[in-house]
C-alpha cells in the first residue's frame, strides 16, 4: 500500500511538473520575444534615448527571460526524476539572478540603505551557498 502511494505521487509529480514545464516554455518565449523586441526598436531607430532607465528596461527583460530558462531547468530536471545538488545550484543561481535583476532595476538615489544592505547580504549568502554546494558536489569534475 505504501509502495503504491508513492507511485501514485512520483506520477502526480511528474505530471504537475510536465504541465509547469508547457507554462514555462510559454513564459520563456514571451520574455525572449520582449527583449529582442525592445533591443530592435532601441537599435533601429537612431533618436531613441540610449539612456540608463533604457539599458535597465533591456536588462531587466534579459534577466527576465534568463530567470525563466534556469526555472524551467529545474522543473526538467524534476520530471526525469533527477533530484539533488544540481536542483539546489540551479534554485541558488535563480536567487543570485533575482537580486541582481533587483539591483540593476533600483534607483540608488532614492534607495534605502537598509535595504541595499539587505541585497548584498542576500548577494553574499547566495554566492556562499552557491560555492560550498559546488564544492560539495561529488561530480564537480564533470562538465555540465
Amino acid at each position: 500500500m505504501n509502495n503504491t502511494v508513492h507511485l501514485l505521487f512520483e506520477f502526480f509529480e511528474r505530471l504537475i511538473s510536465a504541465l509547469l514545464l508547457i507554462g514555462m516554455v510559454v513564459v520563456i518565449g514571451l520574455a525572449a520575444w520582449s527583449f529582442l523586441r525592445l533591443t530592435y526598436i532601441v537599435s533601429s531607430d537612431p533618436l531613441v534615448d540610449i539612456g540608463y532607465v533604457t539599458f535597465q528596461t533591456l536588462f531587466d527583460r534579459l534577466l527576465a527571460a534568463v530567470i525563466a530558462l534556469e526555472l524551467a531547468r529545474s522543473v526538467l530536471l524534476l520530471v526525469e526524476g533527477h533530484r539533488g545538488l544540481m536542483q539546489v545550484r540551479i534554485i541558488l543561481v535563480i536567487g543570485l539572478l533575482a537580486v541582481v535583476r533587483k539591483l540593476i532595476l533600483i534607483e540608488l538615489e532614492a534607495a534605502d540603505p537598509a535595504l541595499l544592505f539587505a541585497l548584498a547580504a542576500a548577494v553574499l549568502a547566495l554566492a556562499a551557498s552557491l560555492v560550498l554546494i559546488m564544492y560539495m558536489d561529488p561530480k564537480r569534475d564533470r562538465q555540465e
